[in-house]
């Protein structure tokens, strides 16, 4: 397998911490809207794919980019770049990103340093992770960051990364395929049924050992699956997020009308987005956390229909690499007030239909729209932007297919991220007939007591088309200074710094000066470093 090894820093760094942008707010005991600003559209798209939180034992917890604070991980809570997890004692926690699986055992810490379409970054600053790699294609990269250096993994197969052990060192398994270590002073790799043992934060002793499985390799055996074996892996791509889930939960039918549609084995009261709450998650605004194991795919991807008195979840055509989107609904009533009604003020929202369009309101970009709408809508070059960047007047205009099954609630619960469904209301259906429809967001601030999640700026940069390596020496030891130099869209060259390396969050606060040391591999017949 061809492996794009961009650059990696190895490095001894004593100095400083990662700067995120984040948004707190400061707990407001009335439970009313804050004056918090909305998510105006941005500049930039936001990340396509992200993972999501699929087990939780004991004590999981998340802290958003930039936050100081920890909270409880929520089961199918959306994990993208900046985020970070830690477990506690006699604990354990397990993400999915697309078809992979990383699993956390007791006092484990984790950062997710980057997470884009076809390069997957993993800090583990302590404790110890089991990687269940199931899909890595060609044009992939997975790296795992130690205090040691950087590991990459170079096919899909089962490995283990420790830390836990104490003493600055690591053990890094591979059970199946194979792996690479790179460190300030190493560059092993490492065969399938082996484990490298590295005895220091150098890395310069390192033995080689037999890999064994012990009762947390075991139990990561015991959650593992092949993505061949599961049907729904013939109907959706195995880089959706939350897939392997379906399965389990019900069963795959092929419609006249809609092609292959999966029909979950819920309750008959059960409806799409109503067994969960809504989360105010930056920069895609607000997002709907599902309670259900299986709830993550259907709820941020594909489409809703009401077939024969049953919800059936279409994905629409196949494609490769579907963008993710924090609910794919249209709300009801006037934007920043919500629905009036005898009770007060409520929000109302549905689950949209096939061929109808999400527009969000988190961006402008009209490729990006046209690709979060791709396979869901016939044609998505109809999708069109106009000057105020706003969707045009037909789209509000559709005799929405799911309009009169919205689900209602005072606007308390739904701003504060409550429980949905022992909170709902019942309006008269002319009432939801009649209603304005909101485009993917109502418009509303999320109440300042609400915990709040950022995604973080992504510092990971491209595959490196030059890097170049001088070494000086100081103090006796050899110290390498290095500029990289990315090829940018529009064909530019943008020089990357030592200033403007990402520190890994083990890293610590800044003192005095520091060291960064910077690998470079390429691919085999790529070029070469000069120094």
């Amino acid at each position: 397998m061809r492996l794009l090894l961009h650059f990696c820093w190895a490095a001894m760094v004593t100095g400083f911490t990662p700067v995120f942008a984040q948004n707190a707010l400061q707990p407001d005991p009335t439970g009313t809207a804050a004056e918090a600003p909305l998510v105006a559209p941005a500049a930039e798209v936001p990340p396509s794919r992200v993972g999501r939180v699929s087990f939780v034992s004991g004590a999981f917890e998340l802290r958003g980019a930039g936050e100081v604070g920890w909270a409880r991980a929520e089961l199918n809570w959306p994990v993208f770049t900046g985020e970070a997890l830690r477990t506690g004692p006699r604990s354990r926690g397990e993400i999915e990103i697309g078809a992979n699986t990383l699993a956390f055992s007791d006092g484990a810490e984790v950062e997710i340093t980057g997470l884009r379409d076809r390069v997957t970054q993993i800090t583990l600053s302590h404790g110890r992770m089991g990687l269940s790699l199931r899909q890595a294609d060609e044009d992939e990269s997975v790296e795992i960051y130690i205090p040691q250096g950087g590991v990459w993994l170079l096919a899909p197969g089962s490995y283990d990364v420790d830390t836990s052990g104490g003493d600055q060192t690591a053990q890094l398994a591979v059970f199946e395929s194979k792996a690479r270590f790179v460190g300030a002073n190493s560059d092993i790799e490492i065969a399938a049924g082996h484990t490298v043992v590295l005895k220091d934060l150098d890395a310069t002793a390192a033995t080689v050992e037999p890999a064994t499985p012990d009762d947390f390799v075991e139990w990561c055996r015991g959650r593992d699956y092949r993505a061949s074996s599961l049907a729904t892996a013939y109907y959706v791509s195995s880089h959706m997020t939350g897939f392997a889930a379906l399965d389990s939960a019900g069963v795959w039918k092929v419609n006249s009308d809609y092609g292959p549609v999966w029909l979950p084995s819920a309750s008959e009261d059960w409806a799409p987005y109503r067994f969960g709450h809504w989360r105010w998650v930056a920069s895609w605004g607000w997002t709907w956390i599902d309670d259900q194991s299986w709830g993550f795919a259907p709820s941020h991807y594909g489409r809703w229909v009401l077939i024969d008195d049953h919800w059936a979840w279409v994905p629409g055509s196949f494609v490769e690499r579907p963008i993710y989107a924090p609910a794919i609904v249209a709300f009801l009533g006037t934007p920043g007030v919500g629905l009036s009604s005898e009770n007060g003020a409520t929000v109302a929202w549905f689950p949209l239909a096939p061929g109808e369009a999400y527009w969000p309101s988190y961006a402008r970009d009209v490729d990006y729209v046209r690709d979060v709408n791709r396979g869901n809508v016939r044609d998505v070059g109809t999708i069109r932007m106009p000057a105020n960047g706003e969707p045009s007047l037909e789209v509000f205009d559709k005799q929405f297919a799911n309009r009169q099954y919205a689900s209602v609630v005072p606007r308390s619960v739904f701003i504060n991220g409550r429980p949905v469904d022992p909170a709902l209301m019942k309006l008269p259906e002319q009432r939801l007939h009649d209603a304005p429809v909101l485009m993917a967001s109502p418009q509303l601030a999320p109440a300042s007591a609400q915990p709040v999640a950022r995604a973080a700026t992504p510092t990971v940069i491209g595959p490196a088309t030059l890097v170049a390596v001088k070494e000086g020496k100081r103090s006796g030891k050899p110290i390498r200074t290095a500029s990289v130099q990315p090829q940018r869209r529009d064909g530019q060259t943008v020089v990357i710094r030592g200033a403007h390396l990402r520190a890994p969050s083990y890293a610590g606060s800044l003192h005095g000066r520091q060291l960064i040391v910077l690998h470079a591999a390429q691919p085999r017949g790529g070029r070469r470093a000069h120094g």
